[in-house]
């Protein structure tokens, strides 16, 4: 498993490279630490006066000295993951961006990355690194924030019978095969509007509710044959995210949700929205997204 991890030098990279260590040992694999360093701060001239060379060759130099230090800080953190195999690459620049680049070039089994706690004001005007990322990624992303999972307790499989949540289950079948977690599956059933199921009949809806159900059923047959411990959960409601998140919320022995992003286009995704970004703006948990066309 080749495993893409941005860190940023901040207090939650010692929690994600820990947790990164724990999945490569687990799975094998290689690591790529990827550091963007910000640009060098330039103030621009009036129009009147000409940039002077010399000025140009000192951001230069500046950024040279940023990306040497930031190499240093990355070659302590391959001692560190030792004896997981880890490479480095750093580049100048927005790590919004970069980041996906990285990613589009290395093409990697699984990101991951650490999401920091940020204030309503800082979240309007500069946005969410890891939120950019979980949005523009064509991979499975995982996503550390509130604690460091153990992959030993409770874990939140959200189906929504897609194609997407099809592929998310065996994503997560072999990523979890080798912890000895408890799986919940979770299903959200939205309710059909009343007109629709005056019209096709209360009783032939419920069979298609008891349909649903047993497919579930099947679900939790199959995690449980690969030796899990499963069990399932059929709540009724009109926003699969809230309910999701409120699920979460109140038990405390998940430490990890997992749920699919069908990758809505730009303009579909500012129309319909999307699950897994709202899901991922309002847990506090771990989070591992599996992403549309990841394979």
């Amino acid at each position: 498993m080749k495993v893409l991890v941005p860190v940023d030098f901040s207090d939650i990279t010692n929690v994600v490279l820990r947790t990164v260590k724990r999945i490569i040992e687990h799975h094998g694999g290689e690591v790529i630490l990827f550091h963007a360093v910000s640009p060098a701060i330039y103030i621009p001239y009036p129009e009147s006066l000409t940039v002077d060379v010399i000025d140009v060759k000192l951001l230069q130099e500046i950024e040279e000295a940023k990306k040497k230090e930031a190499l240093e800080k990355l070659e302590g953190l391959v001692e560190f993951l030792k004896p997981v195999k880890a490479t480095t690459i750093v580049d100048v620049g927005d790590p919004r961006d970069l980041i996906l680049e990285v990613e589009e070039r290395e093409n990697p089994d699984l990101v991951v990355i650490g999401s920091h706690k940020k204030g309503l004001v800082e979240k309007i005007l500069i946005g969410s690194t890891a939120e950019k990322v979980v949005k523009h990624s064509k991979k499975p992303i995982l996503v550390i924030k509130g604690f460091e999972p153990s992959f030993s307790k409770e874990v939140v499989l959200a189906y929504d019978f897609s194609k997407t949540a099809e592929k998310t289950l065996e994503f997560a079948l072999k990523f979890l095969k080798p912890f000895k977690v408890k799986i919940h599956i979770l299903h959200i059933d939205e309710p059909i509007d009343l007109p629709l199921v005056e019209k096709i009949g209360e009783a032939l809806y419920e069979r298609y509710r008891e349909e649903k159900r047993g497919y579930v059923e099947k679900i939790r047959e199959r995690f449980s044959s690969e030796g899990f411990e499963v069990s399932t959960s059929f709540i009724s409601g009109k926003n699969p995210a809230q309910e999701i998140v409120g699920f979460v919320k109140e038990n405390t022995e998940v430490e990890l949700l997992v749920m699919g992003s069908r990758g809505l286009s730009g303009l579909k995704r500012i129309l319909l929205g999307s699950t897994s970004t709202e899901v991922f703006r309002k847990v506090d948990i771990p989070i591992l997204i599996y992403k549309e066309g990841s394979e």
